[in-house]
């Protein structure tokens, strides 16, 4: 069932004034805003008032801090249904999983920045190294792109805190910083961010909001689309999808740079009187 608080955004629509509209489309597309943002931050970003923040919210049937306490809940703690892929109401779960991720997956292809994906790969294809950061749950993407960076073009590192305390400062001059940052937010990524930002080291953030805490140090932002659905189960397929369009198109420009590492290839070899292998 989708949240009470949305439901009433769409039925209030029509009568809202030109700037609260505003917010209320930026509200339905982006949620994730309200729940780690005071209001005037959000006016801010939308480049309204405190005020206008504070009305749309009474509009919609909400004072301010209790829109934003339904939000959060939803996002961590009491959906759990949506969180661990319950529906109970369903004739075939398992279809309607991928069914999930899926359609998940088309929504992000509608909004891809391409602009921000090209900078990107040209920014990694750039650098002499590459950090690859992530946490908790994000650790899984950053050990992918980690891998196959480091398989296609052999300079990748994927930060481990517990033995990369200064590795930012050993770095050559042109490296970059890849940091994985989802709801939540785990603070030392984003600190590790702000330290390679004031070093000169770009970074490049994919996130899930546009105004998420990692936007603020970051020199390229990929936004991986999730609106009110999040979770860390629909996050990760999709999450995936994006990171592989970026090394699709790191192995396509490598191949047409004509600089291939020996390793870039698997092969099966076939050992006479030992099968395949």
């Amino acid at each position: 069932m989708r949240p009470q608080y949305l439901m009433k955004t769409e039925e209030m629509f029509p009568q809202l004034t030109k700037g609260l509209k505003k917010v209320a489309e930026y509200f339905m597309n982006d949620p994730i805003i309200f729940a780690i943002h005071p209001a005037k931050k959000i006016g801010e970003f939308l480049n309204v008032s405190e005020t206008m923040v504070i009305r749309f919210c009474k509009a919609i049937g909400y004072e301010f801090s209790d829109l934003q306490k339904d939000i959060r809940k939803d996002l961590v703690l009491l959906n759990s249904n949506q969180l661990f892929g319950q529906h109970a109401d369903s004739d075939n779960n398992f279809s309607n999983y991928m069914n999930e991720d899926i359609t998940l997956m088309k929504k992000n292809q509608t909004k891809l920045n391409k602009d921000a994906l090209d900078q990107a790969v040209s920014t990694i294809l750039n650098s002499e190294q590459i950090v690859v950061v992530g946490f908790y749950q994000s650790f899984a993407f950053a050990h992918w792109l980690f891998f196959n960076l480091n398989h296609t073009l052999g300079n990748a590192i994927l930060y481990r805190p517990e033995s990369d305390a200064r590795l930012l400062d050993r770095l050559p001059e042109k490296s970059c910083l890849i940091v994985y940052s989802f709801f939540r937010y785990a603070i030392d990524p984003i600190k590790l961010a702000e330290h390679a930002k004031k070093k000169g080291i770009p970074v490049i953030a994919i996130t899930d909001s546009k105004v998420a805490p990692i936007t603020e140090f970051a020199d390229t932002v990929i936004v991986v689309h999730v609106g009110n659905d999040f979770s860390f189960f629909r996050i990760g397929p999709v999450t995936f999808s994006v990171t592989n369009t970026i090394l699709e198109e790191i192995v396509h420009r490598v191949k047409s740079f004509d600089f291939i590492p020996n390793a870039f290839n698997y092969f099966i070899k076939d050992v006479k009187g030992h099968g395949e292998y």
